[in-house]
């Protein structure tokens, strides 16, 4: 059976394996087969070298150190210096091997190694994944659907409702004593499974959003109509994929009172709203800034819509296979980014879920990986580079956003790697929209 190994180990002794066979073999456009043969003196010479080490350290009740006879040696060690002699022979042979033939693997290699023997050739396979040899066909000159769009009044109302909503205050209403959709209540509940408590399912003095899909289905409407002061029931069954194992599809009944209903007073439209968002003179500015804020963001997003555009022509114009090893590498990305969203969710994915994602993650990553071969090899055709200056302009930016001090921010090596990437790409991008021709949807 194959197994991966990484490529280089630290050498262990004084000697060097110079003589070997090596035969390359195409296996497709991502792969190559390596037959790589060190012939007996050198094999011999590692054994041999391994043993002289081995003499020196072993310790075996009845024998004084160094003086261990080789065939007890043999008995005792034999299999951990095989083992040994053919890491040391593969890990100082297979850089020599990828050198010799001018491969540049971009994942560790398939190994398959025989046995080890001092009178015998030793012999084993690797298997290499390499880039795919491209060439880039049908980037300039594309021909792209664009899209104008402009920021309607309407939806600088919504925003502007929105942020009223952030300003808003509760106070406690009058002259009516039942729940209705929308109203914000003060309750305490305690939730039961066959008149038994439900552990962690008591509560006082809960502020609740009668229809914020807060608590589990049945509940929230459960309360409307519900009077305050009542001591009262709810019955709701548990979704079966609930992140709760104990009470996944049960049904749970909750005795609940309501304390009090708010309701949530909104700020009045005015300049002195728009004093309090920000550093605005009047509401008029204001709704300006956000008009400007929504067209920048449409904006974004219609550069992004070309952007996608370019991709898929570029897809479509230059057929290529993806790298197994680095489909499989994202995939795993981004089946741990859907378990620790499933887990801020207090969750886990099902079995189910898990291979479902894989399947829809590897058409992704095909998709992302293609596309990265892709946009690479333009860069390089195009001379297309990333300046420092640009690197630490995009920090900064990040620093600002995610109120994270730059200096942390710049310590991160792998993150400078992603940035020198991405930006890459957004100068590739930016080009190859430059170059087409994009005609705009009236």
């Amino acid at each position: 059976m194959g197994v991966r190994v990484p490529p280089l180990a630290p050498r262990e002794n004084g000697f060097k394996v110079e003589l070997m066979k090596v035969n390359s073999e195409e296996l497709g456009p991502t792969k190559k087969r390596l037959q790589i043969e060190i012939p007996p003196p050198q094999v011999k010479e590692v054994v041999e070298s391994l043993y002289r080490d081995l003499k020196k350290r072993a310790k075996i009740k009845g024998f004084r150190p160094g003086k261990i006879p080789r065939d007890i040696l043999e008995r005792y060690y034999g299999d951990y210096v095989k083992e040994k002699a053919i890491s040391y022979l593969i890990n100082e042979t297979y850089p020599k091997a990828i050198s010799q033939e001018s491969i540049e693997p971009i994942a560790p290699p398939l190994i398959d190694a025989g046995d080890v023997a001092p009178e015998r050739p030793f012999s084993y396979s690797a298997v290499v994944e390499v880039r795919p040899r491209i060439e880039v066909r049908g980037y300039k000159g594309l021909r792209l659907r664009g899209r104008r769009e402009e920021v309607t009044p309407e939806e600088v109302e919504e925003e502007l409702e929105r942020i009223r909503g952030l300003y808003a205050h509760l106070r406690q209403v009058q002259g009516r004593n039942r729940v209705k959709y929308g109203d914000v209540v003060l309750l305490d509940f305690q939730g039961f499974i066959d008149k038994r408590p439900i552990r962690e399912g008591k509560e006082e003095n809960y502020l609740l959003e009668v229809g914020s899909g807060t608590m589990v289905p049945g509940f929230e409407e459960g309360l409307i109509g519900k009077r305050v002061g009542a001591k009262e029931e709810i019955k709701v069954n548990i979704p079966s994929d609930h992140h709760r194992k104990d009470l996944a599809g049960k049904e749970v009944t909750f005795r609940i009172e309501v304390k009090e209903i708010r309701e949530r007073v909104l700020p009045p439209l005015d300049d002195e709203f728009a004093k309090d968002v920000g550093d605005y003179k009047s509401l008029e500015e204001l709704r300006q800034k956000i008009k400007a804020d929504l067209q920048e963001a449409k904006q974004r997003q219609l550069k992004e819509e070309l952007r996608q555009e370019v991709v898929e022509q570029l897809l479509q114009n230059n057929p290529i296979e993806a790298p197994s090893y680095q489909v499989q590498q994202r995939v795993q990305e981004l089946l741990q980014e859907a378990k620790v969203r499933a887990a801020s969710q207090h969750r886990e994915l099902s079995p189910e879920e898990e291979r479902g994602m894989r399947e829809e993650y590897r058409k992704i990553a095909q998709r992302e990986v293609k596309t990265s071969l892709l946009l690479e090899e333009i860069a390089v055709r195009e001379g297309i580079e990333v300046k420092e200056e640009e690197v630490q302009e995009r920090l900064k930016e990040l620093a600002r956003s995610y109120n994270k001090p730059l200096e942390n921010l710049k310590q991160d090596s792998s993150l400078l790697v992603l940035l020198q990437r991405s930006l890459r790409r957004e100068k590739v991008l930016e080009l190859l929209i430059s170059w087409a021709e994009v005609d705009y949807e009236d």
